[in-house]
């Protein structure tokens, strides 16, 4: 009984380790956001409700990125997406695509 118990805390553990790692923002992330952030419009743009895409992760090993695309809230709901791309002088924010709607589906 003592060992089902033990294997129920280490999994329950495990899962815990597992999930408080998921929805983080790596850095290069919080860099695009911050990026395309300041270059919206503050009556045009809520730029708190601005969030990117994260870092591919194939079978849980992540890789680093270099492109990002953001999805930018408009004060009149929509969103509009944007793309950051870290170049060597910095970050360039363009509009990827307009009205796209504001869940990433990536």
């Amino acid at each position: 009984m003592a060992r089902v118990r033990l294997a129920g805390l280490v999994s329950l553990l495990t899962a815990a380790v597992f999930l408080a790692g998921c929805g983080t923002e790596s850095p290069r992330e919080a860099g695009a956001r911050t990026a395309v952030e300041e270059s919206l419009s503050a009556d045009e743009y809520d730029r708190e409700g601005t969030h990117c895409s994260d870092n591919p992760a194939p079978w849980f090993i992540e890789r680093e990125t270099d492109v990002f695309i953001c999805a930018a809230q408009r004060r009149d709901g929509d969103c509009d997406w944007y793309r950051a791309t870290l170049k060597n002088a910095g970050w360039e924010v363009v509009l990827d695509r307009p009205d796209a709607g504001c869940i990433l589906s990536f």
